[in-house]
């Protein structure tokens, strides 16, 4: 457990962030259900991207990958909504069982 000391309000930890040139962290990562997709799980992601609080649902194997998939639309502008929508829903998780055909990619 975290000492009281280093314990801080949560919009009072955002504005430290923010006054310290750190515009852009994770807050916080919490599982909060399994997916239908087989072995993904829900987490809730909680940050601040260019000082904007987010909340944002990311489906994924593990909390690892849960980072890794919000990786690539951090600091780019994109609205949270539209960020949920990415990330949260179960259409836009890619089928590992899927391969793509290599010689119509050629072909193209």
């Amino acid at each position: 457990m975290l000492r009281k000391k280093y314990q801080q309000d949560h919009s009072h930890l955002i504005d430290e962030l923010i006054r310290h040139n750190k515009p852009t962290a994770i807050l916080s990562i919490k599982l909060v259900g399994l997916s239908k997709i087989a072995n993904h799980m829900i987490y809730e992601v909680s940050l601040i991207d260019n000082g904007n609080e987010k909340t944002i649902p990311v489906i994924a194997i593990d909390a690892t990958q849960a980072i890794a998939r919000l990786d690539h639309y951090i600091q780019s502008g994109i609205p949270e909504v539209t960020m949920q929508w990415m990330l949260g829903s179960e259409r836009n998780v890619p089928d590992p069982q899927h391969r793509p055909n290599r010689d119509s990619a050629r072909d193209q």
